[in-house]
């Protein structure tokens, strides 16, 4: 069984006494309250660092090509992220190009991008990570700095990096997210070599509560064109400061809440 993100989706609540946790598949999620398959909530107490590993699988891409890419096949969309944040276990932002993190107050996420958006995104190409953070402030999914409807903007891009193979080709890919403070890195599929790196201290970046509580999760969402979006296997591995409880919860988002935008 797995974890499919859908918009707008039902959700559960987790409370954990543990600092790792471990879910092979979503058949079973002891400690888990699951209302549906679509959204966990989680609480981490942070800051030693922490590796999280996920198994994840996009199918079923469908949907129109826009004009402003020319040639260029990008049915299917939006993607996924994984989501640091510090408002509420419930948090959602803009669905399709948000990709559920938009807007987001005083949050990282960490997104699986698998549409090229208008030009002012500055986009790549529709099959990118990056790192996305305006501190703060709500984020946003451009990969430069700005103007659009809800105002001027700097450049939230942390670290960026196009990906060989096709994100949503329905293959199941492994991801690995290793953060210490300084250092926030991205492996996919291969964990030798990480695909992004970027200088990060949350406890910096972000307004924490006492500096280092924060939630933790994936969004995802849906526009014009679309796909699903699947967690097969999640882990997570905090590494607590001595005598602290690292885990205090976990969580999955999924979602959005406003309209795409195409002009």
């Amino acid at each position: 069984m797995l974890l499919r993100l859908t918009l707008l989706s039902a959700f559960a609540v987790a409370s954990l006494s543990a600092t790792s946790f471990t879910f092979s598949d979503f058949s079973s999620a002891p400690g888990i309250n699951l209302i549906s398959s679509a959204r966990l909530t989680p609480a981490l107490e942070d800051q030693n660092g922490f590796t999280s590993e996920f198994s994840f699988r996009i199918t079923q891409r469908g949907g129109y090509k826009p004009d402003w890419e020319p040639g260029v096949n990008n049915d299917g969309a939006d993607g996924f992220a994984f989501v640091i944040q510090r408002q509420s276990a419930s948090e959602l932002g803009l669905y399709a190009s948000g990709i559920g993190y938009y807007g987001i107050l005083n949050s990282l996420a960490i997104e699986f991008d698998t549409w090229a958006d208008k030009p002012s995104y500055c986009e790549p190409n529709g099959n990118h990570v990056a790192f996305q953070s305006l501190g703060p402030l709500g984020n946003r999914p451009e990969h430069c700095a700005g103007t659009e409807f809800d105002g001027t903007f700097t450049n939230p891009t942390l670290a960026i990096a196009t990906v060989a193979p096709d994100l949503s080709n329905g293959t199941t890919y492994n991801a690995r997210i290793v953060y210490n403070p300084g250092l926030l890195q991205l492996y996919l599929t291969d964990f030798t070599t990480p695909i992004l790196s970027a200088n990060v201290n949350l406890g910096t970046l972000l307004n924490l509560q006492g500096g280092r509580n924060a939630f933790l999760g994936f969004t995802s969402s849906t526009g014009g064109a679309w796909e699903n979006h699947d967690i097969v296997s999640w882990q997570f591995t905090n590494v607590p400061e001595p005598g602290t409880l690292a885990l205090i919860g976990l969580g999955l988002v999924a979602g959005g809440l406003l309209r795409r935008r195409t002009a």
